[in-house]
């Protein structure tokens, strides 16, 4: 990732989610019988408002730290139904929302690359290649060079999807440079519920959250094992869900094995 000297939140934030950020699905299928309208933790909360055809409008987040609280705001642009622009901006912010990521499309509708850019200049790009059910199955990360003329592939994430539309493998590969081959530097492996996740009808989500597993399984997750391929140790962090009336999680409870610590979060559905 190439070094830049910032000293705006919102700067810092952009840099950290390229590394998580990347296109899994068009936006145009809302499958969702409800709608998400918040997401709480202990440590920040994040507010959706839609435009009257479901998409996404707006996205804040409001983060509490030790240092205080700041938000910052994620705007989607859409054009023929599609999703082709993302901008951020924050309260710290004295100038317009600055573009984050934008979106190009193959003939077939598919998400084909995600652009990253930084000061009003491209730095990244993510390249997509799916299955013959259109589901993702590669991501290749590219970033600029330090002469700031090239792009440079030297990570990668495979996905492995069951019959019932969950992600069950994540591995993510790594290399030194393009002329070596990729080797595997860890996985991620899921077991799920059998209740829908409703985050998966919300496909513009996953361009303005972390991108998970979370927002694009078709159940809800019960289990998640990381673990690395040098020392083939593995950490596990465990679900349990609160359910409304309609199936959908009200409260999430996250125990992670390391230290035994929990996270509860809180969603609101209409």
């Amino acid at each position: 990732m190439p070094l830049f000297s910032t000293k705006s939140r919102i700067c810092t934030a952009l840099l950290l989610a390229v590394v998580v950020t990347s296109a899994f699905h068009p936006v145009n299928n809302d499958k969702g019988k409800m709608r998400l309208r918040g997401i709480s933790s202990a440590t920040n909360k994040t507010v959706i408002t839609y435009h009257a055809d479901k998409t996404i409008a707006e996205l804040l987040t409001i983060y509490q730290t030790a240092e205080g609280g700041y938000s910052t705001t994620r705007i989607p642009v859409y054009k023929d139904g599609r999703l082709i622009k993302i901008f951020v901006t924050d309260e710290e912010s004295s100038q317009a929302p600055v573009l984050f990521s934008s979106f190009e499309y193959s003939a077939k509708g598919k998400i084909r690359r995600i652009i990253y850019y930084l000061d009003g200049a491209v730095h990244g790009y993510d390249s997509l290649a799916y299955n013959n059910n259109g589901l993702i199955v590669a991501r290749y990360f590219f970033n600029d060079t330090q002469d700031g003329i090239a792009f440079e592939n030297n990570s990668c994430q495979l996905f492995r999807w069951d019959n019932k539309g969950n992600i069950v493998r994540i591995e993510n590969m790594g290399r030194v440079n393009r002329k070596l081959p990729f080797t595997l530097s860890s996985t991620a492996t899921y077991t799920y519920d059998d209740h829908p996740n409703a985050q998966q009808g919300i496909p513009s989500l996953c361009y303005l959250t972390d991108i998970t597993a979370e927002n694009m399984s078709a159940n809800n997750i019960v289990t998640e094992t990381i673990t690395s391929a040098v020392t083939n140790n593995s950490i596990v962090k465990h679900y349990t869900y609160a359910y409304n009336a309609e199936r959908y999680p009200s409260r999430i409870i996250t125990r992670y094995a390391v230290n035994d610590e929990m996270v509860v979060t809180d969603l609101e559905w209409d």
